[in-house]
């Protein structure tokens, strides 16, 4: 009965929070209703009664005195709070009806002036209603029920009275019926739109924080639900759950059966005792248990967590099943803040994934390098488009005369905020994964062609197979080269063998456009992999640079000798030049001067140096 009454979704919380906005609206009117009491009771004792008004005003100051201390608990953030609502209502119902009987009294006299105040008191009352009142059914109830009443009394009295005749009566009927109607229709649509328009903040917020197919929390609600956890002190567990084999079944039987799945995981995963669950995107999922004293205990609730949601599940297809990889960590292993405790659990799900174990601790020992790479690839996501990523350029020079005939460009990740800087054998295969390579080389040919151009130098970029299957590689790459004003002949595109062995029509393609453009083509690492002859008459080459494990055996391996020269004679032969790598003194770098070598790179040439540090050094030798 109540529901009906009061709406469908009330309770005691919500009342309370509506009850705390009214008292703070009612308090910054207290002089208002102070100065409209002693106007009120002045005209009562001039107009009628100087003893109803003494005793009304009495009787009104008392119960606005009353609301002062019951005000004062209703503020707590205290479960005492709750105690003070039912003394809060029947306090404001009594107000309500201390004004309402006044109003009756007045209007009983049968005197003209008495009821033109009683009737201007009974409808300000239902103005103060819907103005002040409105926040909830219980509060429009409370304070308009008593004056709604006392008109409905007035308006029989009139219509009974022997003392009011013809006109008059009439007059007063009408008037007196048609304005409570008009002010009761009125609160009832004021507070009816502000129900409607909590109940759509209400939904807009539920959807801001909810995943729209499984009704769990969606991956912003619950990182913040989590922050809340540990800054509260609270050490709870962390798990994440990645579906195996989901994608064949929705590939198999459609997706409505793959949004049935979902949804009965997500059921399986709102259970008793657990804090949230969250659908992060996919069919990854992710729920924080509060930790137990027991020993043992968690590692039991997340295994049989995992034996339900690996249980067969109904659906329109019949009986169907997917596994689920797990991994999980606790507050105390996965380090102090949210952001690690996340990295852990991940870290601890793909393991899981990966070596097909169903269910995994995090490992702060088995785990580190892993939780390490997460690390570098949440920082590097930022670093990137921050422009962190900064270009550095090492010499080649030219064998003939000594002088510098080109530069590689190489990445470099300085105060990257972490105890050492990560080298990039470290962060460019993450980089690679992530997409990130293309806004990566940009933003390094940014910061490197203004250097070159000041010379008549060329510079060697490193591409990779992955870069090449795009064919808007090249319209970027000489959009920059142009807006640099930098000839595309003095650019080298450095690929490794791979480019062999992926795609390679359509790579030999793209490197055969790249030439037609005017960049040059150079094979880097040659002799490092499974390099065969045939790489050097397949490829579109115009350069090969030796890699340098033919340099570490150098001189001391007459085999490596002849085999170096051997491949130089035949560089040479097919029109190709030749670059090696790796030179560190000059006893090596004079042996491979011996073999007709065209360039050499090394320490001993030269160290790879920032930017900024190699157009300080042009400076000062111009």
């Amino acid at each position: 009965m109540h529901r009906w009454i009061l709406g469908s979704d009330w309770t005691t919380e919500a009342e309370l929070e509506t009850t705390r906005e009214l008292v703070s609206r009612l308090a910054a009117d207290t002089a208002g209703r102070v100065a409209a009491c002693i106007i009120v009771a002045a005209l009562v004792g001039y107009a009628a009664s100087v003893l109803l008004a003494l005793v009304w005003a009495s009787l009104i100051f008392v119960n606005e005195f009353t609301e002062l201390r019951i005000a004062r608990q209703i503020r707590k953030k205290s479960e005492s709070a709750c105690r003070w609502q039912a003394p809060y209502f029947a306090h404001l119902g009594l107000g309500s009806s201390l004004w309402t009987a006044m109003c009756l009294t007045l209007w009983t006299t049968g005197d003209v002036v008495s009821m033109l105040i009683a009737g201007a008191v009974l409808l300000g009352i239902l103005i103060h209603v819907s103005l002040f009142y409105n926040e909830s059914r219980l509060q429009t109830l409370v304070t308009g029920l008593p004056p709604v009443i006392g008109a409905a009394i007035m308006i029989a009295w009139s219509a009974l009275s022997p003392e009011l005749q013809g006109e008059n009566k009439v007059v007063a009927i009408v008037a007196l019926g048609t304005l409570v109607g008009y002010l009761s229709a009125g609160a009832y649509r004021s507070l009816m739109t502000r129900e409607t328009v909590r109940a759509l903040v209400t939904k807009t917020t539920r959807l801001a924080s909810e995943d729209p197919l499984t009704g769990l929390q969606n991956r912003r609600a619950f990182v913040d639900l989590v922050t809340n956890q540990t800054r509260a002190g609270m050490a709870p567990i962390l798990a994440f759950i990645d579906l195996d084999r989901f994608k064949p079944l929705n590939d198999q039987y459609g997706h409505l059966v793959g949004d049935e799945v979902l949804k009965e995981v997500s059921r399986r995963l709102m259970q008793p005792g657990f804090l949230a669950a969250a659908r992060l995107g996919g069919d990854e999922f992710a729920v924080l248990i509060a930790p137990s004293d027991v020993a043992g205990e968690d590692q039991g609730t997340i295994l049989n967590l995992h034996e339900r949601l690996t249980s067969p599940i109904h659906s329109d297809a019949g009986l169907v099943s997917v596994g689920a990889s797990m991994g999980w960590a606790g507050a105390g292993t996965g380090g102090p803040t949210v952001s690690e405790l996340f990295h852990a659990a991940d870290v601890a799900m793909r393991r899981a994934k990966i070596e097909r174990l169903g269910v995994v601790k995090f490992d702060p020992v088995v785990d580190s390098a892993a939780l390490a790479s997460s690390a570098i690839e949440y920082a590097l996501r930022q670093a990137v488009p921050d422009g962190k990523i900064r270009a550095a350029l090492q010499p080649i020079i030219s064998v003939s005369d000594g002088k510098i005939v080109s530069m590689e460009l190489l990445a470099r990740w300085p105060d990257s905020g972490f105890p050492r800087d990560p080298s990039p054998n470290e962060f460019i295969p993450i980089a690679e994964r992530l997409g990130l390579l293309n806004d990566m080389l940009w933003s390094m040919l940014n910061q490197a062609l203004p250097t070159v151009a000041a010379t008549n130098w060329s510079l060697a970029i490193n591409v990779s197979p992955s870069q090449l299957t795009s064919r808007l590689f090249l319209v970027k790459l000489s959009a920059i080269v142009a807006r640099h004003h930098v000839p595309p002949e003095r650019i080298e595109l450095e690929v490794t063998e791979q480019v062999a062995f992926r795609n390679v029509t359509e790579n030999c393609e793209v490197l055969d456009e790249a030439r037609r453009l005017g960049f040059r083509v150079v094979l880097d690492d040659f002799g490092a992999g499974y390099s065969s002859l045939a790489i050097l008459d397949r490829l579109p080459l115009d350069k090969i640079k030796l890699d340098q494990a033919f340099v570490g055996e150098l001189g001391d391996r007459a085999v490596t000798q002849k085999i170096m020269r051997a491949t130089v004679a035949l560089a040479h032969e097919l029109g190709i030049a030749c670059t090696v790598e790796g030179i560190e003194c000059a006893e090596t770098a004079a042996l491979v001067a011996s073999f007709g070598c065209d360039q050499m790179q090394g320490y001993w040439i030269g160290m790879p140096e920032l930017v900024e540090s190699t157009a300080h050094r042009i400076d000062l030798a111009s």
